[in-house]
């Protein structure tokens, strides 16, 4: 594996092991031991087997670092798993329990100069994500967009209203909505200067009525 920088970083720039994939691709299963590689962009590769049953759960890490001087050093430990109910009453949810700060967690992360997995909170230099390193305008912008996608997943429910009652998931649906619109009025009232100046101005109004010119 390569070794990272040790500058302000964010979530999406980093080594990341996201519990969410690896049960959507099959790679921790209740009852089995599942073998595998992940591997990322920038060439780094681990190998792993994961273990999920009644006695033992965890995600056994094997990898090798080596040092500028060209010097390795081989890892070989085990992330423990834990599970919690479910708060809607079916099945559980299953965590991390980061090696360091023994807390649930649902992503691990190796930067910073790391040489294991661990939590974002358990790190002395602040992981951010991208949001928190953006402008004002950008983060509403930033904000809006990605709640748009939420929307759109969603939404493919038609279902509202179950015997009369509104559904969770409506419920859901119309909190983003209001999430949504709180983030696009902002970001209309911090808008870069340079679309206030000439042509610019007909361009911000005409995106703001949703006109198109």
């Amino acid at each position: 594996m390569g070794r990272q920088g040790t500058g302000a970083l964010t979530t999406g720039e980093v080594l990341r092991i996201e519990l969410s994939y690896l049960l959507r691709q099959g790679l921790i299963k209740k009852g089995y031991e599942i073998p595998g590689i992940l591997t990322w962009t920038n060439g780094s590769k681990i190998s792993f087997a994961s273990t999920y049953s009644i006695d033992e759960k965890y995600l056994r890490l094997v990898y090798t670092i080596t040092s500028n001087s060209g010097e390795a050093e081989n890892f070989d430990y085990k992330i423990k798993l834990t599970t919690i109910p479910s708060n809607l009453g079916r099945g559980e949810i299953l965590y991390f329990v980061c090696p360091f700060t023994g807390r649930r967690a649902r992503i691990l992360y190796k930067c910073y100069g790391s040489k294991i997995w661990k939590s974002r909170e358990a790190y002395n230099h602040r992981i951010y994500y991208a949001s928190q390193q953006c402008s004002k305008y950008y983060y509403h912008n930033t904000r809006y967009w990605n709640i748009d996608k939420q929307l759109q997943s969603l939404s493919k429910s038609k279902k509202s209203h179950y015997k009369g009652k509104e559904t969770r998931l409506n419920k859901k649906l119309s909190l983003l909505r209001t999430k949504q619109n709180y983030h696009d009025y902002l970001r209309w009232q911090i808008v870069p200067k340079a679309f206030l100046k000439g042509s610019n101005f007909l361009l911000l109004e005409s995106l703001r009525e949703g006109i198109s010119i």
